[in-house]
């Protein structure tokens, strides 16, 4: 055929350099942003808000229910950047989480949803938590909603797939997801009521709970196939155009007027074999006008 010869062949298109991925990003981001808060605790030392964490970060970026009632709406999401500076235990846990679980969910859920699920778990936790600390003035930082959100939808999307655990990160136990959902939802529910609403513990466990109830939400809206949201971020449209439209171009394409002559194309296939052969022997120069003529005609068929 006439793009088999390898100087008739069109150069190749440069495959576009891969995007970093999403988990990788995130995981980027949040350390960034602790080695910035351990800059300005040495920078600014004092004074402090409650939370221990620096005044300045604490106060513009930490959720709470004194800066919600301030107008600063962005904190919903930019708390989920913050960690505890007082032990690395926190943001190790939480980028933990985001790697392992991340990197599997990624993949099946695409860019788009993830970062939806990610987002969207971090403003669902810090949602519920300011519902019952609304006129409190204690800050929550961290990602855990957002990391529990992914837990959620992995444990849904693989119930049975035995994982391993690093238990106090020593012990290895092996157990299936849906145990480690139910889990998740029985000491974030048990600890909101027993501890969080008791004032006995500052651990927000009603941000982790609204990360698994989002969690919960996005995998059967937006995860399962025919959900009400399963195309976001698909870049597919599932709208039909309208029964005139569809007879409109059909009738259309039968106003063209053509033919194709088979036995014709032969010839001319054998035509164009004997001009390649030539330019093979003595080289392009050495066509006349009319085999190279022929051969440009030729190009366009084999296109067609």
């Amino acid at each position: 055929m006439l793009y088999d010869r390898p100087y008739m062949r069109q150069p190749q298109a440069h495959h576009p350099t891969q995007r970093m991925p999403v988990v990788t990003l995130l995981l980027i981001i949040t350390i960034c942003v602790f080695v910035l808060q351990q800059l300005f605790n040495v920078l600014f030392p004092n004074p402090y808000l409650p939370g221990n964490e620096n005044a300045f970060m604490a106060q513009w970026f930490a959720l709470s229910g004194e800066n919600f009632r301030a107008l600063k709406i962005w904190t919903l999401l930019s708390y989920s950047f913050l960690h505890s500076t007082q032990s690395l235990m926190h943001l190790i846990g939480n980028m933990l989480g985001l790697f392992f679980i991340g990197r599997i969910l990624e993949p099946i859920l695409g860019r788009h949803k993830f970062l939806l699920l990610y987002f969207s778990g971090a403003v669902c936790g810090g949602l519920l938590y300011l519902l019952l600390h609304f006129s409190g003035s204690t800050v929550v930082v961290g990602a855990s909603a957002a990391v529990f959100a992914l837990l959620t939808v992995f444990c849904q999307i693989h119930p049975e797939r035995p994982i391993t655990l690093l238990l106090f990160f020593i012990l290895p136990v092996t157990v299936k997801p849906r145990y480690v959902f139910w889990a998740s939802l029985a000491i974030s529910a048990l600890g909101l009521l027993f501890y969080e609403l008791s004032g006995r513990s500052h651990l927000a466990h009603s941000a982790h709970l609204g990360g698994i109830l989002l969690g919960l939400v996005f995998y059967r809206t937006v995860y399962l196939p025919g959900s009400i949201f399963s195309t976001f971020g698909s870049g597919k449209s599932h709208i039909r155009p309208p029964e005139w439209l569809k007879r409109h171009a059909k009738k259309g394409a039968e106003k063209l007027d053509y033919s194709v002559n088979r036995s014709r194309r032969s010839d001319r296939q054998k035509e164009v074999d004997r001009i390649l052969d030539k330019i093979n022997t003595s080289g392009f120069g050495s066509l006349s006008e009319a085999e190279k003529s022929t051969l440009e005609r030729a190009k366009d068929l084999f296109n067609s």
